[in-house]
């Protein structure tokens, strides 16, 4: 089993097969750049979604950290961002302890 068939096992799927087949023709009618296009901006909606919940008072560090965490988990968030992990550690940079 591959990775894609194991996604697809756990979602829900509320889409008609006459509607399935309707946007997989449409899809497959666009261009590379136009499906890359699409992409791109289905991922700058995401991120607005994630900043928009983070708390208003966090530094742009780590609002960029906070927001790769959500997307790529914690460990490379902790590689990426190593000072604002320690900071979160220590409660410094925000003035609230431990918080993020």
């Amino acid at each position: 089993m591959d990775w894609l068939d194991c996604s697809k096992r756990w979602s829900m799927n509320d889409t008609s097969p006459e509607i399935e087949t309707l946007l997989r023709a449409r899809y497959a009618a666009l261009s590379g750049s136009e499906r890359a296009l699409m992409a791109l901006q289905m991922f700058e909606t995401a991120q607005r979604a994630v900043l928009s919940s983070l708390d208003p008072g966090l530094s742009e560090e780590e609002r960029r950290r906070e927001l790769c965490r959500r997307f790529y988990g914690e460990e490379l968030a902790r590689a990426a961002f190593p000072q604002a992990t320690s900071q979160r550690k220590t409660g410094s940079g925000n003035g609230r302890p431990g918080q993020v």
